[in-house]
């Protein structure tokens, strides 16, 4: 009788638990889910890419050319200014890189009432009337179109061809301070300093500043 009673306790446990019910299709529904995490996952990536290049091109719009030169009115260490007509790119990118270190004292003009000196270059050309100052523009507020620098006339010389000239002039004109009109400078105006270089352009700068700096005196 003993033998009977522990034989027959194994199989209880069969009926409380039932056999579980098919869970298959489990690991396919998350197997599923996983693709769409990594999708969401890398999806907002496109956005931060967006904003990268739109920092870049508001970046690069602010630059300013190499040559066009700092508006020195403001320094104190200004005693002299001038108006320049007919510049080379090679000359005015000389002014904007050296101008301040070697001759401080000479400044590009805020407007036309400060203007001590007018110069003018010219190209394989060897008179000035071709290349006279421009005239200057105010409207009714005042404001005016004025520019201490102004390049040369590229319809008369392309701009490619600029720094090629086999012979470089310039023209110094000393002015009284406020009186310079670009309107009424006439091409018979005699000059108080004139200079010829060959094949180089950044001397005829350094040249005319080099008379300014003597305080406008003929050599």
């Amino acid at each position: 009788m003993a033998n009977s009673k522990s034989a027959a306790a194994p199989p209880q446990p069969s009926g409380a638990h039932p056999a579980p019910t098919p869970s298959v299709p489990t690991p396919a529904v998350l197997s599923s889910a996983k693709p769409v995490e990594t999708a969401a996952a890398i999806q907002p990536q496109p956005s931060h890419e967006i904003a990268s290049v739109h920092t870049v091109a508001a970046t690069e719009s602010d630059e300013y050319p190499d040559y066009q030169p700092e508006n020195a009115s403001a320094d104190p260490a200004c005693q002299l200014f001038f108006s320049a007509y007919g510049l080379s790119p090679a000359q005015a990118k000389w002014i904007a890189q050296n101008r301040k270190k070697q001759f401080s004292s000479i400044c590009p003009a805020p407007d036309v009432s400060k203007v001590d000196f007018v110069i003018i270059f010219t190209h394989d050309v060897d008179f000035f009337g071709s290349t006279l100052p421009s005239v200057v523009h105010t409207d009714h507020n005042g404001f005016s179109d004025f520019s201490p620098m102004t390049m040369i006339d590229t319809a008369l010389v392309p701009m490619s061809e600029a720094d090629k000239s086999r012979r470089e002039y310039v023209w110094v004109f000393k002015m009284q301070r406020g009186n310079f009109d670009p309107a009424k400078f006439s091409p018979r105006r005699r000059p108080q300093f004139a200079k010829t270089e060959s094949h180089a352009p950044t001397r005829t700068v350094e040249e005319a500043f080099r008379y300014i700096e003597s305080g406008g005196t003929n050599r």
